[in-house]
């Protein structure tokens, strides 16, 4: 016997009614959606074929723009423009529905249409290449960057504010008797520290200010920094007025006391800035020293430092510096970047503030390319040798901290403006590594370039 099938379903519906199972939702009203407001996952960047950090989340809403529940909603990518999971979902009660979406495998805009009962919208994201996007990072740059640069430097001002001795003693360099000052005066609203150490009687000549600006990011010890200047210039080490600055969000240690410089940390470009004001502090401060001209040592990250402080400003007679970095646009700094937008970690001074400051915040989308480019820029003496003093550099070819290809983009620029000795020197050292003792004929041909600037008599 044949039953016929609106019976079977009147049947049906009244077992279900009589069952303690659960009963199905009610269906949305369909004709109550009006449009599609995407909540958030819209814009987003990621290596090609690879998925999303954060979930497309939309909205579906009536003419009233009030949520509309249990719609049935469609993610479709475009043709080649990769996967979502899952591809249907209900709206909630808040009329929300989200979906993970792996992009296509080629580079480029992608777009995932959303729809909803006729109610429909479009969602981008950009699928990249991590080579075709350093492409862009490390671009040459042009003169409208470079300008931007010199502008940011002319507007700072790095006047040495609200002086303070925070301690004051007698020192012996090697023997020399000398007065150690820890000081300490605001850049920019922030309090920073340093050291100053004048030779005892030398106000009668007056003497020219070496700064030594430090490597690493742990900070500086006033004693490690006086013993290797006091070994290092011999007896030269009556010569200068010392001045020792600490870094950004890093302490000056001396004896049992540390005094941290308030940050936050900004390597190679504040740093800067501190260790001009600490200059301006000394020579406002200190009697004893000459205030038209100074010298400046660095080494490692100290070294890029020293630079850069050269570039920016004229009173610097002369930069000597050990393996500091050049250049942050050249292979080397880009391999960096590779790594770091991979998720790969590099342990190397300043580094971890470039990748969570800029590399990482660019590749995800949140800090501009332009912004990125520009943090870059200003750290890369090489693109302002114009303006360099007389300089020095030394490398080891052995360095694996900072390759040797920072020295050797120095010196193409160099070379390319016509700089030669005696105002441009550069020692390549074969098994050099990133430590002085390694090059052993640095230290007297830093003295050799330090004497012929100082002139006859040491004036």
């Amino acid at each position: 016997m044949r039953i016929p099938i609106t019976l079977l379903l009147s049947m049906a519906i009244l077992a279900s009614c009589g069952s303690e199972g659960p009963i199905a939702p009610e269906p949305a009203d369909v004709s109550r959606v009006s449009g599609i407001r995407v909540v958030s996952g819209d814009g987003q960047r990621a290596l090609a074929g690879s998925g999303l950090r954060e979930p497309i989340v939309i909205q579906v809403l009536d003419e009233e723009e009030q949520p509309v529940s249990s719609a049935l909603v469609l993610f479709m990518p475009g043709n080649g423009h990769g996967v979502t999971e899952p591809t249907t979902v209900g709206t909630g009660p808040d009329g929300r529905a989200a979906t993970n979406w792996t992009l296509g495998p080629i580079s480029g805009l992608q777009t995932l249409a959303v729809t909803a009962s006729g109610a429909s919208v479009s969602i981008s994201g950009h699928a990249i290449s991590v080579e075709d996007s350093l492409d862009v990072l490390f671009g040459p740059p042009d003169e409208s960057e470079l300008s931007a640069v010199r502008d940011d430097w002319a507007s700072r001002d790095f006047s040495a504010a609200s002086g303070m001795i925070e301690l004051e003693e007698a020192y012996s360099m090697g023997g020399s008797p000398t007065t150690l000052r820890v000081v300490s005066h605001q850049v920019a609203g922030l309090r920073h520290y340093g050291a100053i150490i004048v030779p005892d009687g030398a106000g009668a000549e007056r003497l020219p200010i070496m700064v030594f600006a430090h490597g690493g990011d742990d900070g500086v010890s006033v004693e490690e920094t006086l013993f290797i200047l006091t070994i290092a210039l011999g007896e030269m080490r009556d010569d200068f007025v010392y001045v020792i600055p600490s870094f950004r969000d890093e302490p000056l240690e001396y004896g049992n006391r540390a005094w941290r410089s308030e940050g936050p940390a900004s390597p190679w470009d504040r740093d800067v800035d501190d260790a001009l004001a600490l200059v301006n502090l000394a020579m406002e401060t200190i009697p004893e020293t000459i205030s038209d001209r100074y010298f400046v040592v660095g080494a490692s990250r100290g070294g890029g430092v020293a630079m850069l402080m050269g570039i920016r400003d004229p009173r610097i007679a002369g930069v000597i510096t050990f393996f500091g970095p050049t250049d942050f646009q050249n292979q080397w700094a880009r391999d960096i970047a590779s790594l770091l937008v991979r998720g790969v970690t590099v342990d190397l001074p300043g580094v971890e503030y470039l990748r969570a400051s800029y590399i990482v915040p660019w590749w995800a989308g949140e800090v501009s390319l332009q912004d990125a480019r520009l943090a870059l820029i200003r750290r890369s003496p090489v693109l302002f040798v114009e303006d360099m003093p007389p300089l020095q550099v030394h490398h080891g070819d052995m360095d694996g901290v900072v390759s040797v290809t920072q020295a050797e983009s120095m010196i193409r620029a160099m070379e390319e403006i016509g700089r030669g000795a005696p105002e441009f020197e550069a020692y390549i050292y074969p098994g050099g590594t990133h430590d002085i003792t390694s090059m052993p004929s640095a230290i007297p041909r830093g003295l050799g370039f330090l004497r012929n600037l100082l002139g006859p008599g040491g004036e």
